[in-house]
């Protein structure tokens, strides 16, 4: 494998970000945004940071520390996959540029050093390939490969199982996988989705449903229902597939309190939402936003009760860049500010950052004797989760971080 490592030992220095940030790729311009996002949702532009060509999909790690990018160019052989450092004022620096099989038109981390990467081939083979970064060593070293059908795009993993969703639009179906700590992939199960071919991916932070987005299969209004067991296992929900009064769904988002589905559309550039039942089924509630001009959405991200959206062309309406959105508690959405100028051509995939409570280890929302076990069993180490302070190794300083944190 290919690989540049950038900078010296300091940039396999671990940080992430201490407040929310957003994060928007540029995909003509060639470059990665980062915003800072204040207590009232409004963004402001940091820094803009040079990416290899074409960056196209971006994901960022469970512990916020690192932001990889992959890329798509007229290439049929390879294609770049780097990934950034976050430091604690959420700007970002490029550590290690490499090559993976092309076309990665999909990514998403595992753990926090483990990052799944799509082999995106339409028509031929497709896969779901695993890797191990080392930031200290600013090293990637691929670990495992699965085939995910005809065109896999997309990758969603599960909020609390070792589980990781890939979907395939060319066979209508999804497929899933359990991952090991060193990234191993075991085929789990595999659902047909019918005629309707399911394109973007999100699923609901408690883990009960999976969504789909249908594109313009099936007349192009459908979104996919697929309801999640205790296990992560998928079945068909028996409402699926719901309407939208959109023009084929494109982009899925949803709420943090999972009482709301957002639904791009890239037909007619409208963002609708749909209130997600007890049972997972969705329904319009008839609030939509037009962003403007036919495939002018570049994507959507939910950060606490905001929306994030990018408006990737300045045709019909003159504007480009990032909006936010407050989430009103009937759906509805309310942007906090004008839209916000990425500094690039082409604002597309968003990723967002929402920091955890520091010292918070087991994820429970308190800091505590369960946190502290935690971090004592990881002592000496180099687990991510427990390096708190990011030095590479659980010590001292990362119990003073916790002590600080206390909640008891």
């Amino acid at each position: 494998m290919a690989t540049l490592a950038i900078g010296g030992l300091a940039a396999g220095v671990r940080a992430q970000s201490q407040s929310r940030a957003v994060f928007v790729l540029n995909n003509v311009s060639d470059s990665i945004t980062s915003f800072a996002i204040d207590e009232d949702g409004v963004p402001t532009r940091l820094a803009t940071v040079p990416t290899s060509d074409g960056p196209i999909a971006a994901a960022i790690a469970p512990d916020g520390r690192h932001i990889a990018v992959t890329h798509g160019t007229i290439d049929d052989v390879s294609e770049t996959l780097q990934i950034f450092s976050v430091a604690s004022d959420a700007t970002v620096a490029l550590v290690l540029s490499t090559l993976v099989p092309d076309a990665p038109l999909g990514v998403r981390w595992l753990t926090s050093e483990i990052v799944a990467v799509t082999e995106t081939d339409f028509g031929g083979n497709n896969f779901i390939r695993s890797y191990r970064f080392d930031a200290r060593g600013r090293t990637l070293e691929p670990v495992d490969a699965r085939n995910t059908g005809g065109f896999n795009t997309d990758l969603v993993t599960h909020p609390s199982l070792p589980l990781v969703y890939a979907q395939d639009s060319l066979g209508n179906d999804v497929r899933w996988f359990e991952f090991d700590s060193a990234g191993a992939l075991t085929p789990r199960g595999t659902l047909s989705t019918g005629g309707i071919f399911p394109l973007r991916m999100a699923r609901t932070n408690g883990g009960t449903m999976l969504y789909a987005a249908g594109g313009i299969s099936g007349g192009g209004t459908n979104v996919l229902g697929l309801a999640m067991d205790a296990e992560g296992d998928l079945a068909t929900h028996p409402g699926s597939p719901f309407m939208s009064p959109g023009d084929a769904p494109a982009y899925l988002a949803v709420s943090s309190d999972d009482r709301y589905l957002f639904v791009g559309h890239g037909g007619d550039a409208t963002i609708g939402t749909f209130a997600i039942a007890p049972d997972g089924s969705v329904a319009p509630t008839g609030f939509v936003f037009d962003v403007g001009l036919q495939g002018t959405i570049g994507d959507i991200e939910v950060l606490g009760e905001y929306l994030m959206v990018t408006d990737e062309s300045t045709a019909g309406d003159g504007v480009a860049g990032l909006y936010s959105f407050r989430i009103k508690d009937n759906g509805d959405l309310t942007a906090v500010d004008a839209i916000v100028d990425t500094a690039g051509v082409r604002p597309e995939t968003i990723v967002v950052w929402d920091p955890p409570t520091p010292g918070d280890l087991d994820g429970d929302g308190d800091v505590d004797f369960l946190d502290l076990l935690a971090l004592l069993a990881a002592w000496g180490t180099g687990s991510a989760g427990a390096d708190l302070d990011g030095s590479g190794t659980v010590d001292f300083l990362d119990l003073l971080i916790l002590l600080a944190a206390w909640t008891g």
